[in-house]
């Protein structure tokens, strides 16, 4: 009896951290281009101001790292704009191809000797 006590509790426990696993995950930090979809961070001429013009135009926020276009799920996050068209370190929960970001800022430039 004890014996199956415990498996059933084991069970229990297991089930509770796996339902729990996503909850627990850790946030990912990406460093890249804020662009948008259309473009997907290959601009003619000034970088911001064509951002701005497409997501004018009804297109979405897109961070592009390296070749991979990431979408950014929360397009009204605070910072997108301010960083529409430069570098910024992105850290938010990635799925898949999707990213909703909690929190961006700007690279810290290379140390110097």
């Amino acid at each position: 009896m004890k014996w199956t006590v415990r498996v059933g509790m084991a069970a229990v426990m297991v089930g509770a951290l796996v339902t729990a696993m996503p909850v627990l995950a850790a946030p990912t930090t990406l460093t890249g281009k804020i662009s948008d979809a259309m473009c997907a961070g290959k601009h003619n001429g000034d970088a911001k101001a064509c951002v701005a013009k497409c997501i004018k135009g009804g297109d979405k926020y897109v961070l592009v790292v390296d070749t991979k276009v990431y979408k950014i799920s929360n397009q009204k996050f605070a910072d997108l704009a301010k960083f529409a068209g430069t570098d910024a370190v992105v850290t938010g929960e990635v799925k898949d191809d999707t990213i909703t970001v909690s929190k961006m800022a700007a690279p810290k430039p290379p140390k110097t000797k």
